[in-house]
C-alpha cells in the first residue's frame, strides 16, 4: 500500500519504518545519555575523544545556526550523532557497567541493533522504497529494543524511589534542608522529592487549577542553565504533574542549583498552559531533555 502526497506516491511501509527508526533512535540516545551522565558525570562530553566531540559538536553548531527553518536548536551533543559514532559510543568501556545496570543487556549488543536499524534508516533518508519484509527485520529489532528500554523506564520514568522528609542520607542531608525550606514559598502546592540509588526526583503533583499542561517552551527557557545537570523533565502525558530526574552522585552545590530551579514561579506556577503537548511547537515538546510517562505503568508492547 502507498498514501499520496501531491503528485508523490510513498510506500506505506516507509511512513511505518521512518516512525520506528525515530523510536529506536531516542531510547538509545537516552539509554546513552543516562549511562554517560552515570559514569561521567554532567561534564561527560569532555571525556569523549577530542576528534569525535569536535565533530559532534561543529554538527550540533551546523544544526542551531538552522534555526530560521523551524529546526530544533538546541544543543544536544548525542542528538547530533550519527548512527556509527552513537553506536560507539554505546561500546564504550566507560558506560559499559552504567548501561548494563540500566537496561540489562550490553551496550555491543545495543550498538549491534542500531547498525540493523540504520541500513533501513538510510534506505529511507535515499527515497528507496522498503518492503514489508525491511519492516519485518526492522521490527525484530526493535522489539529487542523495547525490552531493553522497558527496563530502562523501570529505573527512570518508573522508577521504584524513596520518599525523604526528615531522614536524609548523608549525601542527601544539605539538599533535603534546603527543598523543605523552599517549599514554604509555595504553600499550594504538592512537592515531594525522592531518590533511588542514581537518581533524584523532585516533583510536582496536580495543583489548582487542574487540566493544564506544562508550557514546553516556558519549561524548556527556564531550565536552559541547568539542563546540563538533568537527565531529563519527566512530564506525565495527562498533564497537571511534571519531575525534574538528575543524578544522585551531582556535587551538592549542583543538586542546589537544579533545586533552585526547581522551586521557581515560572517552573511551578506561571508555566502552564490549556494547551495539550501535541499542540505545542514540536521543536519545544521533543526537546531531548523532556520525557513523558504515563499515569501507570504500561504494558509491555
Amino acid at each position: 500500500m502507498s498514501e499520496w502526497s501531491g503528485e508523490i506516491l510513498i510506500p506505506a511501509a516507509n511512513i511505518t519504518g521512518y516512525e520506528l527508526v525515530y523510536e529506536a533512535e531516542t531510547w538509545l540516545r537516552r539509554i546513552c545519555l543516562a549511562a554517560f551522565l552515570l559514569a561521567e558525570g554532567p561534564a561527560w562530553a569532555a571525556t569523549l575523544g577530542e576528534s569525535l566531540r569536535t565533530r559532534i559538536e561543529e554538527r550540533s553548531r551546523e544544526n542551531s545556526a538552522h534555526w530560521y527553518l523551524g529546526m530544533d536548536d538546541e544543543e544536544e551533543l548525542l542528538w547530533s550523532t550519527t548512527h556509527g559514532e552513537l553506536a560507539d559510543l554505546l561500546r564504550s568501556k566507560a558506560i559499559a557497567t552504567r548501561v548494563e545496570g540500566l537496561c540489562g543487556v550490553d551496550g555491543g549488543f545495543l550498538s549491534e541493533r542500531l547498525t540493523s536499524v540504520a541500513k533501513v534508516r538510510n534506505a529511507l533518508a535515499h527515497n528507496r522504497a522498503i518492503s514489508d519484509d525491511t519492516l519485518t527485520i526492522l521490527r525484530g529489532d526493535l522489539t529487542v529494543l523495547r525490552a531493553a528500554a522497558a527496563r530502562f523506564k523501570l529505573k527512570t520514568l518508573y522508577a521504584e524511589a524513596t520518599s525523604f522528609h526528615f531522614d536524609f542520607a548523608d549525601d542527601l542531608a544539605e539538599f533535603g534542608v534546603a527543598f523543605q525550606d523552599a517549599s514554604r514559598s509555595f504553600p499550594r502546592q504538592t512537592l515531594f522529592a525522592q531518590a533511588n540509588d542514581d537518581f533524584v526526583f523532585l516533583v510536582r503533583l496536580p495543583s489548582s487549577p487542574f487540566d493544564r499542561w506544562p508550557r514546553a517552551s516556558s519549561l524548556r527557557q527556564s531550565l536552559k542553565l541547568a539542563g546540563h545537570l538533568l537527565l531529563c523533565v519527566l512530564a506525565n502525558k495527562a498533564g497537571d504533574e511534571l519531575q525534574l530526574v538528575f543524578p544522585r552522585s551531582l556535587p551538592d552545590a549542583d543538586k542546589l542549583e537544579v533545586l533552585r530551579h526547581f522551586m521557581a514561579k515560572e517552573m511551578l506556577e506561571t508555566g502552564w498552559t490549556d494547551l495539550p503537548l501535541e499542540e505545542q511547537h514540536p521543536a519545544d515538546v521533543c526537546w531531548p531533555r523532556l520525557w513523558f510517562y504515563e499515569n501507570r505503568t504500561p504494558d509491555r508492547r
